[in-house]
């Protein structure tokens, strides 16, 4: 009986939600209709800066607004030169969220969820909570507003949906362990053993890193975040303490204080003649040598000199192809070559495929999937 009134709840909560209009995020596909004019019509994905370009319509802000702002906005734009403009405007494929997960669960780390996901599917991304987690306090951090502690096991035990909040792109959950040591501060994230560790003395937060084992190869170091017991959160650079000037001035550790080493969370795509093809993780300053090391490095079928980086474009609906001759990077040692990246870039190296009656465009395409609409293949 208790299940099913929680079963009732839940729906209705979902139901309320997605009867109020819906936002447009950057990473959303938007499906847009101008009746009988073809070149104005298709999909679009919002640019990471919230951006959309349409011919005649020119640049538009789309991140906040509503299909029924977009469609009021295009209209007007596009009646300037075209006699009253029948345009309908969806979202075809909403852009996944964005959490982090640390604490005590079985794979802290950054992992994409669905819109209108809760604390509970956050959890189950990262793989559960650990044996030791204390499900009674559960904190969700989000930008610009102070901790929320959740009481996860209400929600389990009586179905308390508000203890199973929705999430927004950006939060970060933090699952505490059922006991801590006295004195103790807590170091999350890319570690080797996530936890809480007793400190005594002077300690910095390379001290505690070396507790927890070390920092893990996917850490970003240069973004860590310092979390007082008391005062405000700040982002530390770990890498520039590792020189003896900056080592006297890091920052001395207190208990209940707690450091979150994060992932790299640029995330970009390395396809065709690479060892590990597919979508790759990589700090936000780096460069075509970075993702190709990441993917594995090329192959020996990889024609590097006909590769492309695809971006797109905040001031076209098209994606931008931007060459980058990968022999002359890799062989000749071209430093020009090595462009910075941009969350979503794919870099296409092409390769000897075996003979399959389709062009090398034609198999980038099938490879591409909706990349290859934006390049108008």
């Amino acid at each position: 009986m208790r299940v099913t009134i929680a079963l009732i709840v839940a729906t209705m909560v979902v139901g309320a939600a997605l009867a109020q209009p819906v936002a447009v995020r950057p990473g959303d596909t938007l499906n847009i209709s101008v009746l009988g004019e073809d070149k104005l019509s298709g999909k679009m994905v919002v640019s990471e800066d919230g951006m959309i370009a349409l011919p005649l319509a020119g640049g538009i802000k789309a991140e906040g607004c509503t299909t029924a702002d977009l469609t009021r906005l295009l209209t007007e734009r596009l009646g300037q030169y075209i006699k009253d403009p029948q345009v309908t405007v969806d979202i075809s494929v909403r852009a996944p969220l964005k959490v982090a997960v640390s604490g005590e669960v079985k794979s802290p780390g950054i992992y994409p969820v669905l819109p209108e996901s809760r604390l509970a599917e956050a959890i189950a991304a990262s793989g559960g909570a650990g044996l030791q987690a204390d499900l009674s306090r559960i904190s969700l951090v989000r930008s610009g507003d102070k901790p929320l502690v959740m009481d996860f096991k209400r929600f389990l035990e009586q179905g308390d949906e508000t203890q199973n909040p929705l999430l927004s792109s950006g939060d970060h959950v933090i699952v505490a362990l059922l006991k801590q040591p006295p004195n103790a501060c807590q170091v999350l994230g890319q570690v080797v053993h996530p936890g809480a560790y007793e400190v005594t003395g002077t300690v910095t937060p390379w001290d505690l890193v070396a507790k927890a084992g070390g920092s893990l190869p996917g850490a970003n170091l240069q973004q860590a975040v310092l979390r007082p017991a008391a005062g405000q959160a700040q982002v530390i650079d770990l890498e520039a303490l590792l020189t003896p000037q900056a080592m006297a001035s890091a920052p001395i550790l207190n208990p209940g204080d707690i450091l979150v080493i994060p992932g790299f969370t640029t995330q970009i795509y390395v396809l065709g003649g690479v060892k590990n093809p597919g979508p790759c993780f990589v700090r936000s300053d780096a460069r075509l040598l970075d993702a190709i090391a990441t993917a594995g490095g090329v192959t020996e079928t990889a024609r590097l000199e006909e590769a492309f980086v695809l971006r797109a474009s905040t001031t076209s609906a098209q994606a931008m192809r931007i060459p980058t001759d990968l022999r002359k990077l890799l062989m000749e040692g071209d430093m020009r070559l090595n462009i910075q990246l941009r969350t979503g870039d794919t870099l296409f190296v092409p390769s000897r495929l075996p003979r399959t009656g389709r062009s090398l465009w034609q198999q980038a395409a099938s490879i591409l999937g909706p990349l290859a609409y934006l390049l108008g293949w």
